[in-house]
Parts: structure tokens; sequence; C-alpha cells
């Protein structure tokens, strides 16, 4: 977890279409119809709930008919954003204060975070809000896409949803959580991750597969770093066509597992 393209990336420009509201007391942004029968629920990287990359990329899965749910899972502690500057991939000149300063205590601020995060306080935070839409909206399908910190819980919560999507998910327990898996699952890898890499992806498909799952995709990305589909830097058009194709390999997935009758005739995004 505690590399450094886990606190690294650009800002993206644009201002998000959704409210900021309060779901089984987590403060969440939210978009999209509200009578959706689709739900989709992000399950952010360590930057949160407020990241404006984050909440536009929602607001392109709500443009597909999806009310789509941002929960803010970290109570408010995420890591702040100046850790973005301190270690821009793009920025090939840093200043004095960044290498000697801020580009160690970009790292070291991690620690906190994971302390002040566990895996049992995200558990609960989760079912809670899960629980909580399956009461509200009962005829609804929901679905989990998680990035990075959240694509964990894509994998060790899966069977809480109808269908679920884990990018480059961080600091899973190989391979025992794969047990968790029951339901649909997609995975959207970069092929030099630092950890979930293309050699794990591989061997995760085939031991899901020969525990009798039909429905897993597997999709490895190259020339792409671990986080880029949340904070890849748009101007460079390699990053951002990975960036897009992992949006629409998502949409994809939820549109043919959160698919319900009012549903069936939705288009769907073109491949």
């Amino acid at each position: 977890m505690a590399c450094a393209d886990c606190v690294s990336g650009s800002i993206h420009p644009g201002t998000p279409a959704g409210t900021e509201i309060t779901l089984a007391g987590l403060p969440t942004y939210a978009v999209g119809d509200a009578a959706s029968t689709r739900i989709v629920i992000f399950g952010t990287d360590i930057f949160g709930w407020k990241l404006v990359n984050t909440r536009l990329l929602v607001d392109e899965y709500a443009a597909r008919g999806f009310r789509v749910l941002v929960p803010d899972l970290f109570d408010g502690y995420e890591l702040p954003q100046w850790t973005l500057g301190a270690r821009d991939p793009v920025n090939e000149a840093p200043s004095l204060f960044q290498r000697v300063v801020a580009r160690p205590l970009s790292l070291f601020v991690l620690a906190p975070f994971v302390l002040r995060n566990s895996q049992g306080a995200q558990n609960a935070k989760i079912t809670a809000l899960v629980s909580h839409l399956r009461a509200a909206h009962p005829g609804a399908k929901i679905g989990f896409v998680g990035f990075c910190w959240g694509g964990r819980y894509a994998i060790t919560l899966n069977g809480l949803f109808e269908a679920t999507v884990a990018a480059h998910p961080s600091l899973v327990k190989y391979p025992a959580e794969l047990d968790c898996v029951s339901k649909p699952i997609s995975f959207e890898l970069a092929a030099t991750d630092h950890d979930f890499n293309a050699a794990r992806g591989m061997d995760a498909e085939k031991r899901l597969k020969e525990k009798g799952l039909e429905y897993v995709e597997m999709v490895i990305y190259e020339g792409v770093q671990h986080g880029w589909t949340i904070r890849c830097d748009l101007k460079d058009e390699q990053k951002k066509e990975a960036r897009d194709r992992a949006r629409d390999q998502a949409i994809r997935w939820f549109e043919r597992f959160l698919s319900t009758d009012d549903t069936a005739g939705a288009p769907t995004t073109p491949a």
C-alpha cells in the first residue's frame, strides 16, 4: 500500500454535478436518478469521497442511468490532496521542498490513515449502507466498484452485491480473500502494479474459475501505473484512453448484471 503510486497523480478539471446527502449515517456524494433500480456504490481510494476526480468519474456512470453513491468511509480522515502535488509524476523539476520534505512526508501520512480505517470498520460501514439501501429500494440491484483501497472490498464483500468491480486493489490477503468471491466480479489491473499485477491477475482468474465461478473478468492494462483509473494525467492521451476504457469496462459490467425489468431495454456503452 505504501508506494509512490498510491499517493501520486493529477487533479482533473471540472465541476461535479451531484449533491451531498446522508445515508446510513454516512456523508455521501450522490448523483443520478434517485428512482433508478440500478445503484452503484463507489469505494474510493485513500483520497476519499471529496476528491474531484472521483466525483467527475461518478458523474460519468450516472450519465448511463445509474444512481451512484460515494460514501465517506473514512470519517473525514482521507489523505490530504497536497500529497498529489508532492509526487506529481508530471512534475519533472520538483522543488527542494518537494524532494526533501513533501515527498517523504506523503508516504509517512499513510500510517495513521491505515490505523484509523481498519478492515472491520470498513466492513461495518459498507454492510450498513447496503442494508439501508436494500430496505429503502427493495426492487433495486446494487453493485460496488472499488479503487485501490476500495478495490479490496470489491473482493472481500463481493457477496453483498449483485456484481463488483475491483480496480487495482490494494492490501488484498492473497489468495485467502479470493474465497469471499461468490458473485460476478471484474478486475481492472495495471500490468506492472506493485501488488495486484498481471501475473497475480491471471492466477486469480484461474483460481476463481476452478472453484466454479462463471462470471469472472480479468482485464490487464499496459502502459499505466497503479491508480490510473482515478488519478492519471488526462493530458497524456495513452493514459486517458486507458482511464476511459476502464470506465467503460465497469459500466458494461454493471449494465449486464444490474439490469432489471425496467432497464432491460436501456442502451449499452459501445465496446
